[in-house]
């Protein structure tokens, strides 16, 4: 992992987060292989895992989750209306090149859905074939990864995987099984100045387990189906401008079987279109860029099925129809004057949400404003104060309904949520074997939508007038003898002015992990203690203290052959990823292997 530090914003040439904090990640920084994006995530200091458990665990970034993360795959947002917010579940990490997390408020150039920061991922490339081929016990997990280049423009890739129920330490099941089988296509091609950049994803679920504390005694819910299509065109001109254009088809189903108390199904469909349109400027001795995104959301459609018992259908309604269209105009300028680094931006977006209840619209200003600078060879300062808001989802305002969780209610007179926030921090780097960053940043909310309790059995959703959330991040990072050693820290708190816990806050952890590389492979080792955290917000539990060790053995067969052996959850520790009051147990010592043949090592 690591993290760079620059005067940047959304890149003209390459459309992806660059700020202040941008900390990118690949396949190596995860010890045995990762089950979703956010076992990627999870490595990165201010990001821990957030919500329930299994394959659409989400995740969370300094304390915001839910839909105040932007994901992206290749440019594309990823907006899929659960209530948890994204776990991006659908793209297998066999497929996965790169991930950037863009930790700062990044509505300034992103608009809603990046107030607490951006997620950018991008489809893995390999100019030689390279296949990878994985199994463990426990859930008997087995998986299978296939990229090749078509031609030397042309790159393509398959994953199947598959798993069954976890056993978690104290010998409970799961619900954690899951298929799933995805296909990706990417190129690019040049005429004259202009560059042709096309992607393609493609992927089918099935029997996806999702993971709660209500199985298997109080409910069973999984998704029978779930397929995504992603697909987006980009026109370059010699890093002057930048014209995409990109769509995401989804449609899935959810079935939550209340024992002894009938089914509930839901199914779901949407279809996000939009595109981008970018040029760089140099106004006033800058440089940057102007321009102008468009996000549109057609056929939210949720529709709900209640059969009393399998052959009487006893409930049948449409509790989500509606339409969403973003229109948003954004500039990013970046001066140097003498030793300062100085970088501004600015957006202004409008939204309009449309369902068969009623009609919204609004209109949001966002702004960032950021100061960099050296104070001798290899160490530097740096500020910023941004200002960040989203806009409610559909399904917080307008979605009636049974989820896995419970009953939802929606709430039609949300409010858009708002932040701003301030943030300091140090770096350090000497010769290139020793790192170290400082970060320290406050936020104060307004609006901040607050999911709470009407009755045991139903869920809701209101604004919290005003609240603040404020925390801390620690990373050092040593090359000795060609070992990499890292060492990071996080604390995070946060309120509500009447002196209530918010919810979805990083507890906090010290994380050590060892890369030691040898002639014959490589060892890897992640350590993690969690504090305990016994204060919580609406909906948590909580959390007591975890040491949790993670190790792979990686060991080179041939010229072109290497295989890895792992144990995650090494120490058989025994608990709760985050303080979700339905997050279930993890899984207990897994033991797997690895086999991976040519490719980019």
């Amino acid at each position: 992992m690591e993290e760079v530090l620059i005067i940047g914003s959304r890149d003209v040439v390459s459309g992806y987060p660059e700020s202040i904090t941008t900390t990118s990640l690949n396949e190596g920084d995860v010890v045995g292989p990762a089950r979703t994006v956010g076992d990627w995530l999870d490595t990165a200091a201010g990001v821990t895992l957030n919500g329930q458990g299994g394959l659409l665990q989400s995740y969370s970034i300094r304390g915001f989750s839910r839909g105040r993360i932007r994901t992206d795959i290749e440019g594309v947002p990823i907006i899929t209306d659960r209530r948890a917010g994204n776990s991006v579940s659908f793209l297998p990490p066999e497929l996965i090149g790169s991930t950037t997390v863009e930790r700062s408020a990044a509505s300034a150039l992103y608009g809603s859905g990046a107030m607490g920061g951006v997620v950018g991922l991008t489809l893995r490339e390999t100019e030689s074939t390279r296949l990878s081929i994985s199994a463990q016990n426990n859930d008997e997990a087995i998986a299978a990864g296939l990229t090749t280049s078509i031609t030397p423009d042309i790159y393509a890739g398959l994953a199947v995987r598959r798993a069954n129920e976890a056993e978690a330490p104290d010998g409970s099941l799961l619900n954690t099984g899951y298929e799933q089988v995805a296909v990706a296509l990417s190129g690019e091609t040049a005429f004259h100045t202009l560059q042709v950049r096309y992607r393609f994803l493609a992927s089918h679920g099935s029997d996806i387990g999702r993971s709660n504390a209500f199985f298997p005694d109080v409910r069973v819910s999984e998704t029978p189906e779930e397929d995504h299509t992603v697909a987006v065109v980009e026109l370059r001109n010699n890093g002057l401008w930048l014209l995409r254009a990109y769509h995401h088809y989804q449609d899935w189903s959810t079935e939550v079987d209340i024992l002894n108390n009938g089914l509930d199904r839901t199914e779901y469909q949407s279809h996000t279109i939009g595109g981008l349109f970018q040029w760089s400027t140099a106004l006033l001795g800058s440089n940057g860029a102007f321009g102008i995104e468009w996000v549109g959301r057609r056929d939210v459609d949720i529709q709900e099925d209640f059969f009393a018992d399998a052959q009487t259908l006893t409930l049948s309604q449409q509790v989500v129809d509606g339409d969403e269209d973003t229109v948003g105009v954004f500039a990013d300028q970046r001066w140097q004057l003498d030793d300062w680094s100085v970088a501004a931006g600015l957006r202004a977006d409008h939204i309009r949400q449309t369902s068969e209840q009623q009609e919204e619209t609004d209109l949001q200003w966002s702004g960032s404003f950021r100061l960099q600078r050296p104070l001798m060879d290899g160490v530097s300062v740096y500020g910023e104060l941004a200002t960040a808001y989203r806009f409610p989802s559909l399904s917080e305002r307008y979605f009636n309904g049974q989820t896995p969780r419970g009953e939802i209610l929606g709430n039609p007179l949300l409010d858009p949520e708002e932040r701003r926030n301030g943030e300091v921090g140090l770096s350090v780097a000497t010769q290139e074997w020793f790192t170290f960053q400082a970060s320290a940043y406050y936020s104060d909310l307004q609006d901040y939508i607050e999911r709470f309790s009407v009755t045991d059995s139903l869920i809701s959703f209101r604004n919290v007038e005003d609240a603040w959330l404020q925390g801390i991040e620690l990373e050092a990072s040593i090359q000795l003898r060609g070992a990499e050693h890292r060492l990071t820290y996080q604390w995070q708190e946060g309120q509500s002015d009447a002196g209530m816990t918010l919810a979805d806050l990083n507890p906090p952890e010290w994380r050590y992990y060892l890369s030691w590389p040898t002639t014959l492979g490589a060892v890897r080792s992640d350590l993690r203690y969690r504090s305990e955290r016994s204060e919580f917000g609406s909906g948590e539990l909580p959390l007591n203290s975890a040491l949790i060790w993670d190790v792979s053995i990686a060991r080179n067969l041939a010229k072109q052959w290497r295989t890895e052996l792992y144990l995650d959850n090494a120490l058989d520790e025994d608990y709760r990823t985050t303080a979700d009051d339905l997050s279930p147990l993890q899984p207990g010592r897994t033991f797997g292997v690895r086999v991976m043949w040519g490719g980019e090592s």
